[in-house]
């Protein structure tokens, strides 16, 4: 290659990552510029400009990329901005895997469920920085009114609907589907198996859900969530959360013993066990989230008085 093919090949790679409108005026500034350059070195060496020459100029000039992005700076996949939140959601991805690998699944590829974790991630967080830049007002920050602050209906609701749902669907699920489904409807599959009836699972999921609702019962009679009610919920999500995850598994009694399920049915355990492991999953997520944010809270404190000159 000459010298003018070698500075073409490289002005290319430069408007290769350009848009697509950009690309002549960049093309014909870039050219011109390292004509000048390789013009200027060769009259200082007192020769004519070589191979050499040319790529020691380009050497100096960067990687074509690094030099498009000077013209057009690419986002990256992850702004920097969310970097934390990132690493937070990732961390609670491999806490979950691992609890259930230990929890009963040793065969889990945890390796290739956490890579496929952090695709989702990535995709996600792209998506999320993609829609702030097409449409800054849509996502744009708004003011809290602190983590204390919350309006009574919304922890009515919460409420209302931790009793009517999770808990008295967990104490009674075939009672709870007949109530709230048509006679037609049969309900066998939800009946429960004899070990897990009586398991100790069984008694610290139901204490564990009945602690969650009287803590939106707290915050529904105070009218905020005091600092305790919040740290206790994150760690009863923590707690829950496992619980649920090791529903997902089969479990086995104090001391050992025949390893157990929920249901009687195993048509019923083989579609409960993702729902399980999702809904466990996801409370551990949100619980490592709450705790992380009640770690780095931080109450700005007045500035101490000045000392009065002298």
């Amino acid at each position: 290659m000459n010298v003018d093919e070698i500075i073409e090949s490289w002005v290319r790679d430069v408007v290769a990552c350009l848009p697509r409108g950009r690309r002549a005026d960049v093309a014909f500034e870039l050219h011109a510029l390292l004509q000048e350059d390789l013009a200027a070195r060769a009259e200082a060496a007192g020769r004519a400009p070589d191979k050499a020459m040319a790529l020691a100029l380009l050497k100096d000039f960067g990687r074509p990329a690094a030099m498009a992005q000077l013209y057009h700076a690419r986002p990256a996949l992850v702004a920097a901005a969310d970097t934390h939140h990132f690493l937070i959601w990732a961390l609670g991805g491999a806490v979950v895997l691992v609890t259930h690998t230990v929890l009963g699944h040793p065969d889990t590829d945890v390796g290739g469920l956490f890579l496929q974790w952090l695709g989702l991630l990535l995709l996600c967080f792209a998506a999320i920085d993609w829609m702030r830049r097409r449409r800054p007002h849509a996502l744009h920050w708004t003011p809290s009114r602190g983590p204390e602050w919350t309006p009574r209906w919304l922890s009515a609701l919460s409420l209302a609907c931790l009793l009517v749902f999770p808990v008295a669907m967990y104490a009674a699920p075939m009672e709870f589907a007949r109530w709230l489904l048509p006679d037609a409807v049969r309900v066998d599959g939800l009946a429960l198996t004899n070990a897990f009836a009586g398991s100790w699972q069984r008694g610290v999921t139901q204490g564990l859900l009945v602690a969650l609702a009287l803590l939106e019962g707290v915050a529904l009679v105070a009218g905020r969530r005091p600092r305790w009610t919040r740290r206790a919920g994150a760690a009863v999500s923590l707690a829950l959360g496992t619980m649920f995850v090791a529903h997902a598994s089969p479990m086995t009694p104090f001391g050992g013993g025949a390893a157990f399920e929920v249901f009687a049915l195993a048509h019923a355990n083989a579609v409960a066990a993702p729902v399980f492991l999702a809904v466990g999953g996801m409370m551990i997520l949100f619980g490592l989230y709450y705790a992380w944010q009640e770690w780095s809270l931080i109450r700005p404190q007045p500035s101490p008085p000045r000392s009065a000159a002298a």
